[in-house]
């Protein structure tokens, strides 16, 4: 084997280029070189001499944990589908306590076997914590806290009574950012973890509530820009990192990762479910904590029971036929993925510092900041998609010509009214079903 090495030398970065340059034959070589959306420019080939450092794992876990997010249901409806959907292979849950009646929502699902995730707001904290002391000793329970409202000064201060109502409980986390919102209005990658950081920075600030021995929790989302979106990832756990250091904190994050609502069809729906399953892998790969595959009708359901098995199903697919639960930070030490990890984080900090330098990212929010931003990033999508320079396979490219969907007037309205940034939806909406409105 020693023998089989010693035969071949190895090739630098000026080789490749060199051999790449007399393979073009004349074309330019800048011509390989293209710049994202997060105007990140990605080189066509990477090698060792791109790396900075020897890095470490962005993160230590393999397994991941399957989540259902159920909402706009009763308690009753509630309780059979998480039933089911835990008989189906989900081993988390995720409901808003601020519209149920935890008794009948909850009845027969044990809580200490699995991962769960409560949107509640002060009172109905105090609701949860009595139900789970009535049922369960709260030290057995690994349980993640969502605030109803995360928008202003005014909010942090009322989350102060939600953290004191757990603190004596370090598997209840309560210090949890939910960005999922902004990916979710069209936001870019690097713009994401920059808004995550800003918020946990204001967590961390308040020394009441950054006292909590527990796992942070954040909640993104995930499109179909595979590297981009596991660089995005890791980059949080980097940035985490060195945030933790400065305030001199020892607490993980547990990431709860849900699959876009940005690129989702009507159309040819079940290009839906190719979508979800690279979003799904980029999310593993990235170090999610527990996954939630939306739904591939999500937009326009006319099987609830089917597309909510196959979301379960694609993620056990991913576990027990691609062993995707045995591995661990797979992109540690790629050329290309630690590349663009560093550029993402290295983005994301200074888009940070300006955040902070407007006053932090309450004040972003007072002075829409963010809204203005994030909705010139989406019209950047929208318009690369009327031009075809962005692809989504059935609706602006191969689209099934065959295919009739008749959608009520009603849904329409709704569709139209989403607070989402879809590019894919927008075009369907403005091309295919205006005939209905």
């Amino acid at each position: 084997m020693q023998k089989l090495f010693s035969e071949f030398t190895p090739s630098t970065a000026s080789d490749w280029k060199n051999q790449l340059i007399k393979d073009l034959k004349g074309e330019p070589y800048e011509n390989l070189i293209w710049q994202n959306e997060n105007g990140i420019n990605i080189q066509p080939f990477y090698t060792k001499e791109d790396l900075d450092q020897n890095y470490e794992p962005a993160f230590t876990h393999a397994d991941w944990d399957i989540c259902v997010h159920k909402t706009n249901l009763t308690s009753k409806e509630i309780n059979t589908q998480l039933l089911a959907d835990l008989n189906r292979g989900a081993s988390s849950i995720s409901i808003d306590c601020n519209t149920l009646d935890l008794e009948i929502a909850l009845k027969d699902i044990q809580l200490n076997f699995i991962q769960s995730t409560f949107v509640v707001n002060e009172t109905t904290a105090k609701a949860l914590k009595t139900y789970l002391e009535n049922h369960y000793n709260l030290n057995d329970l690994n349980i993640s806290l969502f605030s109803e409202k995360f928008a202003t000064q005014n909010d942090i201060d009322n989350w102060k009574n939600v953290c004191t109502l757990f603190k004596e409980h370090k598997n209840i986390k309560t210090i949890s950012v939910n960005s999922l919102p902004f990916h979710n209005q069209g936001c870019l990658a690097y713009y994401e973890v920059a808004l995550t950081l800003s918020a946990l920075n204001e967590y961390l600030q308040d020394p009441i509530v950054s006292g909590s021995a527990s796992k942070f929790v954040i909640k993104n989302g995930v499109n179909s820009d595979y590297f981009i979106q596991i660089a995005k990832l890791r980059a949080i756990r980097r940035l985490w990192a060195v945030l933790r250091s400065e305030y001199n904190l020892k607490n993980d994050l547990h990431l709860i990762i849900e699959t876009s609502l940005t690129n989702k069809s009507i159309s040819d729906k079940y290009n839906n479910l190719l979508r979800t399953t690279v979003e799904s892998m980029a999310a593993v790969a990235g170090g999610c904590s527990e996954l939630i595959v939306t739904e591939f009708d999500v937009l326009f359901t006319e099987n609830e029971k089917l597309s909510s098995r196959m979301a379960i199903n694609q993620q056990l697919i991913l576990k027990d036929e691609s062993y995707l639960d045995k591995m661990a930070d797979i992109s540690c030490g790629s050329y290309y993925i630690e590349s663009i990890t560093d550029a993402i984080a290295t983005k994301a900090l200074e888009t940070f510092k300006r955040f902070e330098k407007e006053g932090g990212y309450f004040k972003c929010i007072e002075k829409n900041i963010f809204s203005n931003e994030i909705k010139l990033q989406a019209d950047q999508r929208n318009e690369l998609f009327k031009t075809g320079k962005q692809l989504a396979i059935g609706v602006n490219k191969f689209k099934n010509e065959k295919e009739k969907i008749s959608i009520p007037n009603q849904k329409l309205d709704e569709l139209n009214h989403l607070t989402i940034n879809n590019a894919v939806l927008n075009f369907e909406l403005e091309n295919f079903f205006k005939q209905h409105a």
